[in-house]
């Protein structure tokens, strides 16, 4: 009902500024044809050393450019506003799917984690161990502490997951630190933590902040130190020496990170299998079902992008098309006293082809710049809690915007061909008689 609503409403209020002027005036005024407009001196006249080399055409270009400015940027912000339609389509594909590659390829390269359960003797925790070194599907392994924890910082507060690896040098072969904007690698420190980046926007956290730690009715103050990259759920990170200082007593070890190389799902569920047989595992969780999650999910995005890459594109051909269609309309005058003075038909295409082009290409360029900026809008509105979308539009989006741009502004160039061929020298000169 909303969109119905501003819809009417975008066309009453351009039908009220198109007809206005027309509507103020005289019947008598009205029946009279419109004066030219009296030819100004553009600014590359000034210019001789430029203006001088231009042949006809092109300086007859450059002046009717400049001549009719209503046209000019009517087409320029028609066709800058489909091109960032169109770039917001490519760049919400880019930045929705980078979900995928880099969670799982390039920050989360661990293949499964184990939990231990909270009533397993040290006994049973040693058989554990022992039965994931004995499988030779299993390349290494990280005893990890995990457990939920609130954080606050001022007076904004959320609940996220902690996690605490033994060895803090090996935590890097499992999950990646590193800031998103140029990659800088991150370590685990004692003089501070580090947050994923989503939870850290929203509560406005930098590093150097300080902020607030409670876990099991303690309190305690805590540095940040990065902000790491991530894109699902959000987590801190924190060394083994930074908790014990903090809570006062040693992480309670209570998970396994799982290396698997080069392992098929189906030789990962033998394996948990065979470790949940285990009296101290009580789960075994697989990041490939998180995957297939994921990829199910984006599947249904996918379709909902394509949607709106067609809908832009279907708009900028409407848009080119009637703008082209009001030019020649408007000029039938101009384009039949060229032909009189012996202007082909191929020529006087060329005449108004040379301007559309001009403009679709000035379109364009205003479309990338309105297309970023709308892209990191949209981006950053349709994020839920626990995901991040990317922020970057990947080049070859950029691409193909303006190649489908292009390829619309040629098909109507084309369609509007046959159009130039009939207007008839005779008549549409004598038309305002």
């Amino acid at each position: 009902a909303l969109a119905t609503v501003l819809a009417l409403l975008c066309v009453e209020i351009a039908t009220f500024f198109a007809c206005s002027k027309e509507l103020h005036a005289k019947p008598a005024q009205l029946m009279r044809p419109e004066a030219p407009k009296a030819g100004k001196r553009v600014f590359l006249e000034r210019i001789p050393f430029v203006w001088k080399r231009l042949n006809f055409t092109w300086k007859a270009t450059i002046r009717n450019l400049m001549r009719y400015k209503k046209r000019f940027f009517m087409t320029v912000f028609g066709i800058g506003g489909c091109m960032a339609l169109l770039l917001v389509g490519f760049g919400l594909k880019d930045s929705i799917f980078v979900i995928y590659t880099r969670q799982f390829d390039e920050i989360m390269i661990y293949d499964a984690s184990v939990s231990v359960d909270n009533k397993a003797s040290e006994e049973q925790i040693e058989d554990l161990e022992k039965t994931m070194e004995e499988n030779d599907a299993i390349a290494d392994t990280l005893r990890v502490a995990t457990g939920s924890v609130d954080i606050s910082f001022e007076g904004a507060s959320k609940s996220l997951s902690m996690y605490v690896p033994e060895d803090t040098a090996a935590f890097e072969k499992y999950i990646v630190l590193r800031e998103r904007v140029g990659h800088k690698k991150l370590t685990l420190g004692n003089e501070g933590v580090l947050l994923t980046e989503q939870i850290a926007k929203k509560l406005g956290i930098k590093p150097g902040d300080t902020i607030r730690l409670k876990q099991d009715e303690k309190e305690v103050q805590v540095k940040v130190t990065g902000i790491t990259e991530n894109y699902m759920t959000h987590y801190l990170y924190m060394s083994p020496e930074l908790y014990q200082k903090l809570f006062g007593h040693t992480a309670k070890m209570n998970e396994y990170f799982l290396r698997m190389p080069g392992v098929n799902q189906k030789s990962e569920l033998a394996v948990g299998n065979a470790l949940l047989e285990k009296p101290a595992a009580s789960g075994v969780f697989y990041t490939s079902y998180y995957q297939d999650l994921l990829s199910n999910v984006l599947v249904s995005l996918n379709i909902v992008v394509w949607v709106l890459i067609i809908s832009a594109g279907a708009l900028a051909f409407v848009v080119l098309y009637n703008l082209n269609n009001i030019n020649i309309n408007e000029r039938r005058r101009e384009l039949a006293t060229l032909k009189v003075l012996g202007f082909y038909n191929k020529e006087t295409a060329t005449y108004v082809y040379r301007e559309n082009v001009i403009l679709t290409l000035i379109g364009a360029g205003l479309g990338v710049i309105l297309g970023i900026i709308l892209h990191r809008y949209v981006i950053t509105t349709v994020e839920i809690d626990l995901v991040m979308f990317g922020r970057n539009i990947d080049p070859s989006s950029f691409i193909y915007s303006i190649l489908l741009t292009i390829l619309f502004s040629a098909f109507v160039n084309f369609v509007m061909y046959f159009k130039l061929k009939k207007i008839d020298m005779v008549e549409s000169l004598k038309s305002i008689e």
